[in-house]
């Protein structure tokens, strides 16, 4: 099978010339391309469609940005489940995809920036949603087309995403018709994003029509030393506590497992995003949310490239 390498060894040009003289670089002379399609002719070569993707940045090439900080895409199974529905997507559209990841936003917007500059990547799916984001103002300086996963930042902005007060606000009905709850807590991070927010906000709605007392725990970063020591001696002043709701399932699994094993307390519990690879979350009093992750990542991928869809809210369920 003739490669571009051997159409570049042929010619006595560069494997990168070679392919934008294929591809019709404005910036390789037009005698040059001329030259190396008549030798690919001649060679029988037949284009590879990804690759001739990657080399032309062309529309089913997109670039999948992880939020800062997220070094490993196994770290967080949320994310893996929507790039498992991006990639799907994409596979329809005989697309490829390539994955920025950074430790910092700095390093992060450097990443992005060299796809696009490269000719690599002109489209993007943001797995993350953030007001006054680098890497967004990079995108729109570059007339890059990008989706985000979550609320959008712009009036104009395309985007993927769950209901999360409404969420949020079901969530509360459901502890108070299921388990007859007297007061609640609400367990999110420190700082809070933004759709912890408003999953907080609407569980509040549902309390406040309820009747029914709540309070928030707000929990600081998980790898922080002694947390759940913390969080534990706080449930310890907290015994009329009586439904807990937390925002994710990695904040749930340290919730379930104070509350069950050291303290020996049974409280149903709701917790936002399933891990389905994680079984310890298996009480009878455990409820989910699910939020089709893997739905919006090929959602992501329609919105990308249709020109006449902006968003796309995808539904969400309560079970075991």
């Amino acid at each position: 099978m003739v490669t571009i390498r051997d159409i570049a060894k042929r010619a006595g040009v560069s494997v990168s010339t070679a392919a934008r003289a294929l591809n019709n670089h404005p910036k390789i002379s037009e005698k040059t391309r001329d030259k190396i399609k008549a030798l690919a002719d001649e060679m029988g070569y037949m284009p590879n469609y990804n690759a001739k993707n990657l080399t032309n940045g062309v529309s089913n090439a997109v670039g999948v940005v992880f939020p800062p900080g997220e070094l490993s895409p196994a770290s967080n199974p949320f994310y893996v489940d929507i790039l498992m529905g991006i990639n799907q997507e994409l596979r329809a559209r005989n697309g490829v995809l390539s994955v920025a990841i950074a430790n910092t936003m700095a390093e992060l917007t450097a990443n992005v920036e060299s796809l696009i500059s490269q000719g690599l990547i002109h489209y993007f799916v943001l797995l993350y949603s953030k007001k006054n984001d680098p890497v967004i103002k990079l995108l729109r300086a570059q007339q890059v087309n990008y989706v985000v996963i979550g609320d959008p930042n712009a009036d104009d902005e395309n985007y993927v995403n769950n209901d999360n007060e409404l969420a949020g606000q079901k969530a509360g009905e459901y502890m108070i018709r299921k388990f007859e709850t007297k007061r609640t807590l609400f367990v999110e991070s420190d700082p809070e994003q933004g759709f912890e927010r408003k999953r907080r906000i609407g569980f509040q709605k549902a309390m406040a029509a309820a009747g029914v007392p709540t309070e928030v725990l707000k929990v600081p970063k998980l790898s922080e030393f002694r947390l759940d020591q913390a969080v534990a001696q706080y449930l310890t002043t907290r015994t009329t506590i009586e439904g807990i709701v937390t925002t994710d399932d990695a904040l749930g699994l340290m919730i379930y497992q104070l509350l069950w094993r050291q303290l020996n307390r049974d409280v149903p519990l709701i917790s936002f995003n399933r891990n389905r690879s994680n079984n310890f979350l298996m009480g009878e009093s455990v409820r989910f949310v699910e939020l089709y992750p893997q739905t919006m990542g090929t959602a992501a991928v329609r919105v990308l490239f249709d020109p006449d869809k902006r968003s796309e809210l995808i539904p969400f369920t309560i079970e075991r």
